[in-house]
């Protein structure tokens, strides 16, 4: 219940949902005579997308999530295992193509690949699900392991789940899966925004983990807007979302507080 209440909340919370139900709302209002009220709604939305477009909302949201944790300037001298967080497959698209597509967060899966040269002796492991044999589209796993066979991983040293649906399944399926024990190392891969919510859990389930961020989004905030306004809404976008999901997390008891840090 929780995975498909999130999805549809965040359908209309994030910003082009806002932008879209704001619009829906004032056709309502000119239908219905409420013209008045219709004109402030298009004017509030046409200086809050102007504002967005302009100022550098989207970098100020993000960096404090993606300078949360930083990458260690040290490893330790062993590794018991990579764990990756699913996030940069493209399920729908890999299925259609009939082949491996990644997203923007693509990062991910490379700096897992310089890990596991690094620490020969570790193994690669990941979570991450949404497939539907049904329709053709392969789960977040088949994709990470076809990338990783790619680019000469042997299969063995590859530990898979293929059923999360979200960070918090990531973790608890993981745990169940690895059942990891008192003394060893393991260092967890995502990108940096999504840091503070997957340490928080790890943290919650009792599993000390070493951040590894990778695939920083945010600018240093400058007077000028980005040159690329797509790129602009899109780190709003992901920001707004990571936010959303801490709050969640937190008022659901997945994390113990709202913003876990180091």
């Amino acid at each position: 219940m929780f995975f498909f209440l999130s999805k549809l909340i965040w359908f209309f919370v994030q910003p082009l949902g806002l932008l879209l139900l704001g619009l829906l709302l004032a056709t309502a209002g000119f239908l219905y005579r409420s013209r008045r009220l219709a004109r402030r709604l298009v004017m509030a939305l046409t200086l809050a997308f102007a504002a967005i477009c302009v100022l550098p909302v989207g970098d100020l949201m993000i960096l404090p999530l993606e300078n949360r944790f930083a990458k260690p300037r040290e490893l330790p001298a062993t590794m018991e295992g990579i764990i990756v967080l699913g996030g940069a497959e493209q399920n729908v698209l890999s299925g259609a193509r009939g082949e491996p597509m990644l997203n923007g967060a693509g990062e991910r899966l490379f700096a897992a690949l310089d890990l596991a040269r690094r620490f020969p002796e570790a193994q690669i492991v990941f979570s991450g699900g949404l497939g539907d044999p049904w329709n053709g589209i392969p789960p977040q796993s088949d994709i990470f392991r076809d990338v990783m066979l790619m680019a000469g991983v042997p299969e063995q040293r590859l530990l898979l789940e293929g059923q999360a649906r979200n960070t918090d399944e990531n973790v608890l399926l993981l745990k169940q899966m690895v059942q990891p024990q008192p003394g060893q190392n393991w260092v967890v891969v995502t990108s940096a925004y999504h840091m503070p919510r997957s340490m928080g859990l790890f943290a919650k389930a009792g599993w000390k983990v070493v951040p590894w961020p990778v695939d920083y989004r945010g600018l240093p905030p400058t007077l000028l807007p980005r040159a690329d306004l797509v790129e602009q809404i899109d780190v709003l976008n992901i920001a707004m979302h990571e936010w959303i999901g801490l709050v969640a997390y937190w008022t659901t008891g997945r994390i113990d507080t709202p913003f876990p840090g180091p």
